[in-house]
């Protein structure tokens, strides 16, 4: 005996959530790569706090939040404005991921 299962949809609210940290993946990951990338240097060795406060200061950390607010405004029209629907996290978080980085092509960002 077989059992279909059907998969159900995550709530809209869910979904937002999801894509939104699937955008915030793609804003804070090249700069995650650049902060954390192996250096021999005296300064590596400071704590990551510190490193954290000064990449927070080298890129203009204040801009991010403006990005943030932005990505909170995509997540939103891309769920609710284009209706999309997603069956699991992964899919909603690689969605997210990948808006931002065409909306960023787009813009004629890198």
């Amino acid at each position: 005996m077989l059992v279909q299962q059907t998969a159900q949809n995550l709530s809209t609210v869910a979904a937002i959530f999801w894509v939104l940290v699937g955008i915030l993946i793609s804003l804070i990951l090249p700069i995650a790569v650049k902060i954390l990338k192996p250096d021999r240097t005296i300064a590596a060795q400071a704590a990551i706090g510190q490193k954290i406060m000064t990449a927070w200061q080298q890129y203009s950390g204040a801009k991010y939040l403006v990005k943030f607010l932005a990505a909170v405004f995509v997540a939103i029209v891309l769920v609710l404005l284009l209706g999309l629907e997603f069956s699991t996290v992964r899919d909603a978080v690689l969605a997210g991921f990948a808006w931002e980085s065409l909306l960023n092509k787009l813009m004629g960002q890198s």
